[in-house]
């Protein structure tokens, strides 16, 4: 992957990515160091071009309603903090 690949276009005001990533963790065990990869829903968060905040939402491959409840709190919080104002009731 390129740089231009990995960097966001630069846009002024707020906006937010949404993107799938895999994360490689490297776990020291018994049996010596094992690499475990894992899926996750990455959240960035822009304000003029400069990243100001960045979310790793695990993906499981049998996520349950409270997974689901946080990825969509989550996706919430991005989107009212993008438009600045919160919604109306």
């Amino acid at each position: 992957m390129t740089s231009a690949e990995r960097d966001p276009v630069r846009r002024a005001g707020r906006w937010v990515s949404v993107r799938l990533q895999h994360r490689d963790v490297r776990i020291q065990g018994d049996t010596g160091e094992e690499a475990v990869s894992y899926a996750g829903i990455v959240i960035t968060s822009f304000e003029n071009g400069a990243e100001v905040c960045e979310r790793w939402i695990p993906l499981g491959v049998d996520p349950s309603e409270a997974d689901d409840e946080q990825l969509i709190q989550q996706l919430r919080d991005a989107l009212v903090w993008q438009a600045r104002r919160p919604p109306k009731s």
